[in-house]
């Protein structure tokens, strides 16, 4: 058997003590290895798995490392038909069962089968209270013995993210019978925003510190640091009185013409953030964003693995058909890419077959590993704190002491400067409560 890293001995210690564990360590710590390990010391013969699609391959390498394959290891993919006939052929005398997060609604019956422990893998899925997902997983599994959730995001973009994982995990961790309870008894409002009330910070970090493991590349020394740069971009007079009349009066207006016009200040922020980009009304208009990353994968980033994260599908293919027009060797990955497709262009990325990768961050947050490039750049930032976070791990490789470069292009006195200050700062309070959380553990487990 492979030998675990201290941090994953820490981990699997852990998972020993409880008979529901949940993992909040981040990417590359090795929480799925943990998580086979906690399988095999339980002697558990019947493990779902639900997550992402993208988390299927590695939880495949993985199984197939731990030679669990000799015991069995099935996807549940294809139509209703499809995943009902093999759950037959193979639920007798297989181990491991893996079903992509929105499996539920294609095959429900997947409740009715008897399941020695359920494996929630990047368990945010089902932060959310009143989802289908959450409250299919939740109403469903209470009966199966042991439930274990895996997430790469230790700190979630709000407290509230915790109620509906952990009642999965267990109805009784919290003493509130449902979330508006929850939010009622520990959380406060100062004009649009919820807080967290001190009482309610107190009662949450000692839940935690009681049923979840805690862990950051950072607590373990290990390899990742991230190294943030930000390149600005100056807006062109045109540039800027479309940005000021789309700001203002909630229309498109080229050449003195209205293309466009809402009244809803959603559409109007989707425009802001499109016109960063340099496009309107899905054509490029302004290319001084382009022109920058140019510059740099011809100078300071040349001949390096670079990946590029955009926000829309528009800049993805137009960065792709620019980019190959000048030289450039470019792989992509978006919406409009199949899922089973996927593994296999990250597959060569990682050999070398191309030298830029262009990816949506919706599509290729969770499980993927891209550690041959130790630069990524972020043509648009993606909104979410969790979906940056996860975004950012992916070109991160522990067993090596240099960081990775992460670099912004901002278009100057824009709303992306306003977005990138709220991500950062969403994340600097979440880690509080991580580090209060770690802190009562070791006062209580001497760790």
């Amino acid at each position: 058997m492979r030998s675990l890293r201290l941090n994953q001995k820490l981990a699997f210690k852990y998972s020993c003590q409880v008979q529901n564990p949940a993992f909040f360590m981040e990417m590359r710590l090795g929480k799925t290895l943990v998580t086979i390990r906690w399988s095999q010391y339980r002697r558990l013969w019947k493990n779902l798995i639900i997550g992402p699609y993208s988390v299927y391959k590695g939880w495949m390498d993985e199984l197939s490392l731990e030679d669990e394959e000799r015991w069995g290891v099935v996807p549940l993919f294809g139509s209703r038909d499809e995943r009902l006939n093999t759950l037959d052929q193979t639920y007798d005398n297989h181990k491991w069962f893996f079903l992509n997060k929105e499996g539920h609604m294609v095959v429900p019956e997947i409740a009715d089968y008897l399941w020695d422990s359920v494996i929630v893998d990047e368990s945010t899925c089902i932060k959310s209270h009143d989802s289908k997902i959450t409250d299919f997983m939740c109403s469903n599994f209470r009966d199966v013995k042991h439930r274990c959730i895996l997430t790469g995001t230790p700190a979630p973009e709000s407290e509230l993210d915790y109620f509906s994982q952990l009642k999965f995990l267990d109805p009784q961790i919290f003493n509130e019978k449902n979330f508006w309870e929850f939010k009622r008894n520990n959380f406060g409002t100062i004009g649009f925003d919820t807080l967290i009330s001190p009482r309610g910070s107190k009662y949450l970090s000692n839940r935690l510190a009681k049923y979840c493991f805690f862990q950051t590349r950072a607590d373990v020394n290990l390899g990742g640091e991230k190294i943030y740069e930000k390149r600005y971009v100056k807006m062109s007079s045109e540039m800027r009185t479309m940005y000021k009349k789309i700001a203002k009066d909630f229309v498109i207006e080229i050449d003195g013409k209205v293309i466009d016009a809402t009244v809803y200040a959603h559409t109007k922020y989707l425009w802001l953030r499109r016109l960063c980009g340099g496009f309107v009304d899905g054509k490029m208009i302004y290319g001084d964003k382009v022109t920058e990353l140019v510059y740099l994968l011809r100078t300071e980033l040349k001949g390096q693995p670079i990946v590029i994260w955009c926000r829309f599908t528009d800049e993805i293919e137009y960065l792709s058909d620019y980019l190959t027009q000048l030289g450039f060797t470019v792989g992509m990955v978006y919406g409009k890419i199949a899922p089973k497709n996927r593994p296999a262009i990250q597959e060569a990325f990682q050999r070398g077959s191309f030298e830029i990768f262009l990816l949506q961050p919706g599509c290729f947050k969770y499980g993927v590993n891209l550690s041959c490039a130790s630069t990524m750049i972020y043509y648009s930032t993606p909104e979410s704190g969790e979906t940056r976070q996860q975004s950012e791990d992916r070109t991160i490789d522990v067993s090596l002491s240099t960081g990775c470069l992460i670099i912004d292009l901002i278009v100057e006195d824009s709303l992306e400067e306003d977005i990138l200050l709220s991500l950062r700062k969403k994340e600097s309070n979440q880690s509080m409560m991580r580090r209060i959380v770690q802190r009562i553990q070791k006062e209580q487990y001497g760790e």
